[in-house]
């Protein structure tokens, strides 16, 4: 199901729920040398084989994966795959929200900053509404000034800066800033996209 879709610069960017024929693109990012696993610090005993990840991302697929555990959103520019956004929930009182473009072509254009201002006040109330969640946590890795910069400009500031020795995910130990949006910031998200003055 497609979330949402928009216009940039031309090109039509669409975020839609993740389905199986997503999958093998992803598996490839992570094993492929799209993905700088050094720079992102990725724990490699996380990642595990190309058979790990597939099955890490099928638990992504809303309409195949369990409703408690996780859930993922395929960002396409003109239809081709370009990222991905997953929510990690596993029975915790908030989702823990992972932003990737696995599409080199597609970096450093404003793309993701576009997706990320125009997707998540929808992609927000629609995990909100589905799922068992109080609010969203974003852990970004501090040396990564990039999606630092692109958090920041959609207004949001880290509740936290520091050193986590086990973040979610994939990532290994290291300095991060943690964003936390609670349901009063979800809902000035949806307001200010939808255009209400509440």
């Amino acid at each position: 199901m497609e979330l949402l879709g928009f216009d940039l610069r031309g090109d039509r960017l669409t975020v839609r729920d993740m389905i199986e024929e997503d999958i093998e693109t992803f598996v490839s990012y992570w094993h492929d040398g799209i993905a700088d696993l050094d720079f992102l610090g990725i724990d490699r005993a996380k990642l595990g084989s190309r058979d790990d990840t597939r099955a890490r991302f099928r638990q992504f697929c809303r309409r195949h994966g369990p409703r408690d555990v996780a859930v993922g959103f395929t960002f396409c520019r003109n239809g081709a795959i370009i990222g991905f956004t997953n929510i990690n929930i596993l029975g915790r009182p908030d989702g823990y929200v992972h932003v990737h473009l696995t599409d080199p072509s597609a970096r450093k254009q404003g793309i993701l900053s576009a997706v990320l201002w125009n997707s998540l006040p929808v992609i927000a109330g629609h995990v909100l509404a589905e799922y068992p969640i109080n609010g969203l946590v974003l852990e970004t890795r501090t040396r990564n000034i990039g999606i630092n910069k692109v958090v920041r400009s959609s207004g949001l500031q880290p509740r936290f800066t520091g050193y986590l020795e086990n973040p979610d995910g994939l990532a290994g130990a290291g300095e991060f800033s943690v964003f936390y949006l609670d349901t009063v910031i979800i809902k000035t998200l949806i307001a200010e996209a939808s255009g209400d003055q509440d």
